[in-house]
């Protein structure tokens, strides 16, 4: 039998009976191991909010967390495993944020006892478990990050991604995304954007830029290459070295956190998201690294896609022309590198970035629903981006 079966009626009686037991402004943070979610958790901190992580499951790259809970345990059935880190942990939170639409369950049972708890919900998606691929493909059907999905689609289409959306629907107070082309699929939503990585986090550079190093080294990284159009990047980068470029290319694949932002301060220049429609964290994090970054920005979304030096859109089509434009004027590639890091830290400003989510916390909490909060949504221009001198190769 399960869990909903066994335990409803107890978890009924509980949920009377802790309804006003929790502490006020707290925020819960739900999903797999993630660095982005540890370091969110750290920023709400500082800016007062009661927060904490949950890591749900395991993960060999990542394990900072407040929380780590594991469904399996051998010395505890699932169904008690579960009830349990409700009643000790979760119930104690007013708002609850799930990411990924990831819960501490399979079948979601504890989303309906939160509501009737009264609690709060926010659900953040950050990718693939928001999108619909048949709706991607007929409406961005010259490219789109779907068309090669090296992930069988399977996040968007198997039965528990179905109920985890039927979940969210039904239950958030608030839906969230952190890149706009995801309103394709979840319209009533807002943007609100990803967070910069701590500053004391990016690593020394361990060799020489380009041209002084005598080889431009881009990197990519992605585990998953058909989403990003890896291998027309990589024949990109092989037409322009037989053309005699010096140039290289290092595709990185399964790698932790911390050697991922190595790979990247040590790089000349990044690639990535050139399918999507819109840049990501890992375009954030290179430019923090000093690092210019090409991307891939839809047409209809340039208007939400502020100037920021080294921040460069492209096409794949156009990929091997971008960057052979870029290996004939070095000086360029320098500028955006000394001005990169600040620039998208002006842009995805922290302090701000955390100030409004909180605020956005004390409006949910007060009842207000997406509706109310629109004016929370989107990327807010830096305030020096009119005196920058250059602006990125378009």
């Amino acid at each position: 039998m399960s869990l909903p079966v066994i335990l409803w009626p107890l978890n009924k009686l509980l949920a009377l009976a802790l309804r006003q037991k929790y502490d006020a402004g707290s925020v819960l943070h739900v999903s797999f191991p993630f660095h982005i979610v540890h370091y969110t958790v750290i920023l709400l901190r500082r800016q007062g909010v009661t927060a904490d992580y949950v890591a749900v499951g395991g993960s060999r790259d990542w394990t900072l967390c407040d929380y780590h809970f594991q469904r399996w345990r051998k010395w505890m059935p699932l169904a008690l495993t579960e009830f349990w880190f409700f009643w000790r942990v979760m119930r104690r939170y007013e708002l609850v944020q799930f990411h990924f639409m990831q819960g501490i369950s399979r079948s979601g049972w504890e989303w309906p006892i939160l509501k009737s708890m009264g609690r709060k919900i926010i659900v953040y998606y950050s990718g693939c478990e928001a999108r619909d691929w048949r709706r991607n493909m007929a409406l961005h059907p010259s490219v789109n990050i779907c068309e090669d999905c090296d992930y069988g689609r399977d996040l968007c289409s198997n039965a528990l991604s179905v109920l985890r959306r039927r979940l969210s629907r039904k239950y958030a107070d608030l839906e969230m995304v952190t890149t706009p082309d995801l309103l394709d699929f979840v319209p009533e939503a807002i943007h609100f954007p990803f967070f910069s990585p701590p500053a004391d986090i990016i690593p020394k550079r361990r060799r020489d830029t380009w041209p002084t190093n005598g080889c431009l080294r881009i990197v990519h990284v992605t585990n998953h290459p058909g989403i990003e159009g890896t291998r027309m990047i990589a024949d990109a980068v092989e037409a322009l070295r037989i053309k005699g470029h010096a140039i290289e290319i290092r595709h990185i694949k399964g790698a932790s956190y911390s050697e991922v932002l190595q790979e990247l301060v040590d790089a000349d220049l990044s690639i990535g998201k050139m399918k999507m429609g819109f840049y990501a964290n890992a375009q954030i994090e290179a430019l923090c690294c000093g690092v210019p970054t090409i991307t891939h920005i839809r047409p209809d979304l340039r208007d939400q896609a502020y100037p920021v030096p080294g921040l460069i859109f492209s096409s794949l089509d156009e990929l091997e022309t971008m960057i052979e434009a870029l290996l004939l004027q070095p000086g360029q590639l320098e500028a955006f590198r000394r001005m990169a890091e600040a620039a998208i830290r002006a842009l995805h400003d922290n302090d701000e970035l955390t100030r409004r989510l909180a605020s956005i916390y004390r409006e949910v909490c007060k009842g207000k629903r997406t509706g109310d909060l629109q004016a929370w949504s989107g990327l807010r221009p830096a305030a020096s981006s009119s005196t920058w001198p250059i602006t990125p190769i378009n």
